[in-house]
């Protein structure tokens, strides 16, 4: 199945743009600013390192960790779509950030030149995650390090009384929507099968328990693809989503899921 965030300038101009804009919305969700923040407390960004933040997407973790490095600092976020970057260079420019189109596993930078990577939610969007992670060693300087957060769909867990159902659709959406939704349990692996070590692994929480987050909403499109593409009916579909907002006016929902966080070292030369 095709996935619109391996490449949005696949899609039209109007769609990616929106994309782009949403991602940006989407990132100033309580859940997201969190997962955010802890990402970038892992990092440890200080101030006059170089950084490059890989897939940077809309320039959302860009533009904060740019934030961390000043004075002096510099901050390159790297991206395949040019409708990501058309959207970052747009925002309010911050000293030292800079942008530029680039695959994240043919990078045009010379070895060693960052003392740090991020990379926010894009291995699970690839084709090769460790040829990324591989390039990323390359441009990373001894003992500098990369920091990683990557979502884990398997992990997702609702409250809901059709227990047979719910395990249907998000395991449906696990296997077929979207990339690797396994990604955050593989990050270790990945890591330790490129060369980087001193793996380090964190796990953050999205928990849910209304709507003011992004999960309910993302459960809500789980319905919604599931019924599409037929793996449920439409009153399956009507009854679980009915279940869902009736617990949310209750105040009785509740819904988690795992991301993970891995920061590991470059190995000395």
């Amino acid at each position: 199945m095709s996935n619109p965030w391996s490449n949005p300038d696949d899609l039209s101009p109007q769609a990616a743009a929106e994309l782009a804009a949403f991602i940006d919305a989407r990132s100033q969700r309580p859940d997201q600013s969190a997962a955010h923040d802890a990402l970038i407390d892992a990092l440890a960004p200080q101030p006059g390192e170089r950084v490059i933040d890989l897939g940077c997407g809309a320039g959302v973790i860009a533009r904060r960790v740019a934030a961390r490095v000043q004075p002096q600092g510099e901050v390159l976020g790297v991206d395949i779509s040019r409708a990501m970057l058309d959207f970052a260079e747009s925002q309010p420019a911050m000293p030292g950030l800079r942008y530029q189109q680039a695959d994240s596993q043919a990078l045009p930078c010379a070895d060693a030149s960052f003392d740090a990577a991020t990379a926010a939610r894009l291995l699970m969007h690839v084709d090769d995650p460790q040829g990324i992670l591989r390039e990323a060693r390359r441009i990373v300087r001894p003992l500098g390090r990369i920091a990683i957060l990557e979502a884990d769909w398997g992990t997702a867990a609702l409250d809901h009384s059709d227990r047979a159902l719910t395990r249907r659709i998000i395991d449906w959406r696990t296997d077929h929507i979207d990339g690797e939704n396994w990604m955050g349990r593989q990050l270790v692996r990945h890591c330790l099968a490129t060369g980087w070590g001193r793996v380090d692994v964190r796990v953050w929480a999205a928990i849910a328990r209304d709507d003011s987050g992004t999960l309910a909403a993302s459960l809500r499109r789980c319905a919604d693809l599931a019924f599409a593409h037929s793996v449920i009916t439409i009153d399956e579909k009507t009854g679980w989503l009915a279940e869902i907002d009736d617990r949310l006016a209750q105040g009785s929902f509740l819904a988690t899921m795992n991301e993970y966080i891995v920061v590991a070292r470059n190995p000395a030369t």
